[in-house]
Formats: C-alpha cells, sequence, structure tokens
C-alpha cells in the first residue's frame, strides 16, 4: 500500500507512549486518523497535537480487549470516516515482575489487549481491506517477544504470540492486495514503559530506541510491504538474528553481560514500590 493521503487509518494505543508518535506520522503522511484508548483525555491530548498537520482526528475511547469495545471502533470508524484501510495495533500492557507475584488478573489483562484485542480487532476490519482489495495491519510487538524476556514473562508469551500472528495472517492473506506486518522495538526511550523504571544503571547491551524511529519503520513496513522490522542499537539487531539460530547462545549473552540481573532489579523495586 503505498498511497496514504486519504486513507483511514486505525491507531490503537494512540494516547500515551509511542502510540501518538506513529499517529502523527501518519497523520503527516494525510491519512485520516482514528485515534482509540481507553483514556478520553489521553485521546484529547494526541488529538490536540495532530490538528497542525490537517484535520482534527476522530478519537473513539474503547477498551480493544472488550468485545463490544471492538465492535464500537470498527463501526464509528466505519460511520464518521469510512472503511479502515490501515490498522496499528500498538495498544498494549506490560508488567514487569517475578511471575510467582503476579496476580491471575494481571495475566489476563496483558494477553487480553495484547493478543486477544489485537487478532480480535483485526478480524473485524479485516474484511472492509478484502472488500477494497487493498489495506496494511501493522502489528507493534517487542525485541522480547522473540528473544527471552524474564521477569516480563507474560509480556513476552503475547509478543512472542504477535510473531505467529503476524506471519501466518500475512501467508493467509497473500494474493490479496492486504499486508501484514510487525515491527519489534527495543525498549522505547522516554515515553516507553522503561521510562518508568527506578533500578540502577541500565547495562549497555540493554540499549533505547526513539519513539520516532519505531514511527519510522510502521511508515516503511506500510509503505514496503516489510513483514518485519526490529528497532533497535546494531547489537541488539545482530542478538535478534542470533537468537532465531540459537536462542540458548542469546540467553548466556543476555545473563552473562547483565541484562537479566538489571531485569531482575527493576521487578524487585516494581515489588516494593519503588
Amino acid at each position: 500500500m503505498r498511497e496514504l493521503s486519504g486513507a483511514v487509518g486505525i491507531v490503537t494505543g494512540a494516547s500515551r507512549g509511542v502510540g501518538p508518535v506513529i499517529a502523527e506520522r501518519l497523520a503527516r503522511e494525510g491519512v485520516r486518523l482514528a485515534l482509540v484508548a481507553r483514556s478520553e483525555e489521553g485521546l484529547a491530548a494526541t488529538a490536540r497535537h495532530l490538528r497542525r498537520y490537517g484535520p482534527e482526528p476522530l478519537t473513539v475511547p474503547a477498551d480493544v480487549s472488550d468485545e463490544d469495545g471492538q465492535k464500537h471502533i470498527v463501526e464509528t470508524v466505519c460511520r464518521e470516516l469510512g472503511p479502515p484501510a490501515l490498522l496499528v495495533n500498538n495498544a498494549a500492557v506490560e508488567r514487569i515482575s517475578r511471575f510467582q507475584d503476579v496476580a491471575v488478573e494481571d495475566i489476563r489483562t496483558i494477553l487480553m489487549v495484547n493478543l486477544f484485542g489485537t487478532q480480535a480487532l483485526t478480524r473485524l476490519v479485516l474484511p472492509h481491506m478484502l472488500a477494497a482489495g487493498s489495506g496494511h495491519i501493522v502489528n507493534i510487538g517487542s525485541v522480547g517477544g522473540r528473544t527471552a524476556y524474564p521477569y516480563g514473562t507474560i509480556n513476552s508469551a503475547a509478543k512472542h504470540g504477535l510473531v505467529g500472528f503476524t506471519w501466518s495472517l500475512r501467508e493467509e492473506l497473500r494474493g490479496t492486495g492486504v499486508g501484514v506486518s510487525a515491527v519489534y522495538p527495543t525498549l522505547v526511550a522516554d515515553v516507553g514503559i522503561s521510562a518508568r523504571w527506578s533500578a540502577g544503571k541500565r547495562p549497555l547491551t540493554l540499549g533505547q530506541v526513539t519513539p520516532q524511529a519505531v514511527a519510522e519503520a510502521v511508515l516503511r513496513c506500510i509503505r514496503k510491504d516489510r513483514v518485519e522490522i526490529t528497532v533497535s542499537p546494531v547489537m541488539e539487531r545482530i542478538a535478534d538474528v542470533f537468537s532465531a539460530v540459537s536462542p540458548r547462545l542469546t540467553a548466556w549473552v543476555a545473563r552473562n553481560s547483565g541484562v537479566y540481573s538489571y531485569l531482575r532489579e527493576v521487578a524487585d523495586v516494581g515489588r516494593r514500590g519503588g
């Protein structure tokens, strides 16, 4: 999908984090945006910011993990803007914790938002794209969905699921004109979950990227129909490749470079309420 100007696009998780940055990048390309999140206040702030790039986006307060909410999103977008041609599944909930300290409700919430919500909303949007013979779906995953991610076990499980979902659906839709991609960022500076961490010094092997870099990757996926893009410093991209060949070696490097002990410290600080 190369022509974005005038296309109707949905961005979930658009009230905070990297979502508003992705929305801004698409708005600058002329996409007619529908912004989705649970926070009405956050959505309003994002919409105000995006006015400088064109018409004010449509805001749709909704929970992507709720089936009625999913239907409300698609029905509202179709009624107010027209059939969606783009869907960026960015909504996510994350928790850094020792697994034994996680409540069952945390497991349910993370899986429902990060994985179920993505799949269920895609299922409702997809018929409109197939009818048009064009469209693109981008799933925002994580480097932690491709490698071991201790102390973020539930997050990692959900993001691993997104990898399988992306590749499987892409093959299923081959030849239909509808593309499916995934973007795998490492920790995102300033607006990501790690911005709230108060543990000790971050190991050099645990890099960060800008939210703008993630947004550019989303645009490249749409423009060039890339199946996946890893957004991380060079060493982490190399580790990502090695992980596919030897997960044990990748885990050994992370364990011995201090990455896992740092994540354990983040989990323990959170347990103490720090």
